[in-house]
């Protein structure tokens, strides 16, 4: 497979809430990169996964009511942990046992925190997880940076292996239940990343990681189908495919219009209907507003990457 073929890859799923489809994409899609300890598919879903969620497809209201009205505003990362969070309290072979667990040292500095202490099988697991979403803007791994500038690929790759080794850490033996002093610890990536056009992902990135474009906000964007139409999508909306009613679709140029004001990459989707009413996710991209990266940011950013790279 080409790299322009894989950045018209989507992701389909079967769910039509979208909360559903959020907590479908955690659990079912590939990770960008492979972190050496990865949570498998096949574990998060264990025996009953494929029915526990055809079960919330016909009837989603408990999953309704632990997300609970939409927090203006929150982290795209929170809303993934309390996706899974609901997970680990669902499904039956999986038993929560502590959530956003902190580690302080006797001055009371945190030294870190586990997302989440799970009985997976019986077996105790710390889990880490990260849901990211990076723009290649040069040659290779090492310029993939997120689109508010602060967060770089290689940046967060080093954080998640240090926050694997977490159980490890004297301090943490102090707050761990007897029985997690030992564990094993395992992450859960998910997410996107975008290239232009004829680039994609290089080693160690996942090749089947899923992947969208980046073009100029400004000039016409990547087409993959005739007759598609256009979606903005927030940022709590950016983990899982796009499907809206038509009458939340647009035009190109309209939605173009609209984004003329933004100062960083926004988010959007190429959709094509689906004969109930619905529109669905074929592709996806950034568009960059004129003058981003700014280049003293930029240049700060992938100069962090370079200490770090100079200092493994």
């Amino acid at each position: 497979m080409d790299a322009t073929s894989r950045a018209e890859r989507s992701f389909p799923l079967p769910y039509t809430h979208q909360a559903l489809r959020d907590l479908a994409f955690l659990l079912l899609s590939p990770p960008p990169w492979r972190t050496g300890r990865d949570l498998s598919s096949a574990n998060l879903l264990g025996p009953d996964g494929l029915g526990l969620l055809a079960a919330l497809e016909d009837d989603p209201t408990p999953l309704s009511h632990w997300l609970g009205p939409t927090q203006t505003g929150e982290r795209l990362g929170r809303y993934a942990e309390r996706l899974l969070a609901f997970w680990f309290r669902l499904a039956p072979h999986i038993e929560t046992v502590a959530v956003n667990l902190p580690v302080r040292n006797a001055a009371l500095r945190t030294i870190g925190e586990f997302d989440f202490l799970i009985r997976l099988d019986g077996r105790p697991l710390h889990v880490e997880t990260a849901s990211k979403f990076y723009l290649q803007l040069g040659h290779g791994p090492d310029t993939l940076i997120g689109p508010s500038l602060r967060d770089a690929w290689r940046l967060k790759a080093a954080k998640l292996q240090e926050q694997l080794r977490l159980a490890r850490h004297a301090v943490a033996q102090t707050v761990l239940p007897a029985d997690f002093r030992q564990c094993d610890s395992a992450a859960r990536v998910a997410g996107w990343f975008f290239y232009a056009p004829g680039a994609g992902p290089q080693p160690p990135l996942a090749e089947e990681q899923l992947t969208g474009w980046y073009a100029p906000l400004t000039a016409p964007w990547p087409r993959q189908a005739q007759g598609s139409r256009w979606v903005w999508l927030s940022r709590l909306g950016w983990l899982s495919p796009a499907r809206v009613t038509e009458a939340a679709t647009r035009e190109e140029d309209s939605l173009r219009r609209e984004l003329l004001q933004s100062a960083v990459p926004q988010l959007v989707a190429e959709l094509l209907p689906v004969g109930d009413g619905h529109w669905e996710e074929i592709s996806r991209g950034f568009v960059i507003p004129p003058g981003w990266p700014q280049e003293e940011r930029l240049t700060a950013l992938l100069d962090e990457v370079g200490r770090l790279g100079a200092a493994s």
